[in-house]
């Protein structure tokens, strides 16, 4: 790889400086821009006393100067997304435009870009030094040169780049993470349950079965009818309302954004995000290197209160659900599916459940995911045509991962 080639990041969040990060211990020349001063410094100071020198510039027509890729990780506003993506495309005529957005579409931030041919979306997830799949998507305009030239460029990070094959608000990670928080903070908000509760349900339950067992992997080896059977119980309970959560959007509203206003849905004191992504880190890190069982573990619900248990079969079906909609739409394999399950979100559930994980992040942000991604959801109360079609063909014909795909 040639010394020269130089990565220009624009955004120093969380996501942002860990990805500059990762692009500087790849070799990279990095080059990174926040329009807020302060979160820069923090920022560089971060990488630099991990060992990762970085750069940094004035503007964003600054940064984007001379750049190989550009890569787009600022709050997820559409209008705000759009003007970097103007502004980054005209300055790097030849960059690779890459946008970090969580839900929205490529499409719709390239549309001001000038070669969106040239655009693309590369979705990371927290924390980036650590969790391996990056998601590729291809917007209406992207061409294939792009398409190839980012997939290689996602290697060359170390990541695991993943293809989404259409290009619908949430990719593939996120619409099975916010199907899953959608029905936490429902039942928090609409039916007053614990915060802390619905996570440890989720964390030792569901969790600690997704981080080893994919939600279709699940099926497959409950049988197609079994889940039919489920489905068709807990389907017609789970949340279906295209607005985020009334309790999240009410906090929103009054500046409770999570963990960086000390006040979510549970109560943050100085230094505790700080402590929590440093534990986070070292739990992620033991779970990405230890080697994975192919099999859950235990009997689902086991030891768990009848509400309890009534409560995680909810959750589970809102999982199940969506996963199955990804692949009746065409959206990716069952194999990918399962993938983004494992190893993205699910490898961090049995530490941290949903709702803390929004507070973690910021319930600012889960909201903008949440008011972008609910409508697009499936509404029907009713179980998929394609979970029917495979409980007709029987157990073995009516898999949805191929068995050699199991042991994963």
């Amino acid at each position: 790889m040639s010394q020269t080639e130089r990565v220009a990041v624009i955004g120093l969040g969380m996501l942002g400086r860990g990805i500059a990060g990762v692009a500087a211990r790849a070799g990279f020349d990095v080059t990174t821009y926040d329009h807020d001063p302060v979160v820069s410094r923090r920022a560089v100071e971060h990488l630099r006393s991990l060992g990762q020198d970085v750069c940094t510039a004035s503007s964003i027509d600054e940064v984007a100067t001379g750049a190989d890729y550009v890569i787009e990780a600022v709050i997820e506003d559409l209008a705000i997304k759009q003007r970097v993506f103007a502004h980054a495309g005209a300055a790097a005529p030849a960059a690779t435009l890459m946008s970090n957005s969580s839900c929205l579409p490529i499409g719709e931030i390239a549309v001001a870009a000038p070669a969106p041919e040239r655009a693309i979306g590369t979705h990371w997830f927290n924390p980036p030094e650590l969790i391996p799949p990056v998601e590729v998507i291809a917007g209406p305009r992207t061409d294939a040169a792009t398409v190839a030239r980012a997939t290689a460029f996602t290697k060359r990070l170390g990541k695991v780049p993943v293809f989404v094959a259409k290009d619908l608000p949430g990719f593939v990670g996120n619409r099975l993470q916010h199907a899953l928080c959608r029905e936490a903070l429902a039942q928090v908000s609409d039916e007053n349950a614990d915060a802390r509760a619905i996570d440890t349900i989720v964390s030792e339950h569901i969790g600690q079965r997704l981080a080893i067992c994919g939600p279709l992997a699940e099926i497959d080896q409950l049988g197609a009818a079994a889940a039919l059977a489920e489905l068709s119980e807990m389907l017609p309970l789970i949340n279906r309302d295209p607005l985020p959560a009334r309790l999240l959007r009410d906090k929103v509203a009054r500046g409770e954004f999570g963990a960086k206003t000390g006040s979510g849905f549970v109560v943050w004191q100085p230094g505790d995000r700080e402590r929590a992504a440093s534990e986070l880190a070292a739990y992620l890190t033991r779970r990405v290197t230890e080697p994975l069982s192919p099999r859950p573990l235990g009997e689902f619900g086991a030891g768990l209160t009848r509400d309890s248990l009534r409560r995680a079969r909810r959750l589970r079906a809102s999982l199940w659900r969506e996963a199955i909609a990804l692949v009746a739409g065409g959206i990716c394999d069952a194999e990918t599916v399962d993938l983004m399950a494992c190893r993205t979100f699910g490898i961090r559930l049995p530490y941290m459940g949903p709702v803390a994980t929004a507070d973690f992040v910021g319930l600012d942000l889960t909201l903008a995911v949440h008011e972008r991604i609910f409508p697009t959801f499936d509404p029907s109360p009713a179980p998929s045509p394609l979970l029917i079609a495979k409980a007709d063909r029987g157990r073995v014909a009516g898999r949805f991962i191929r068995p050699s795909a199991m042991t994963r």
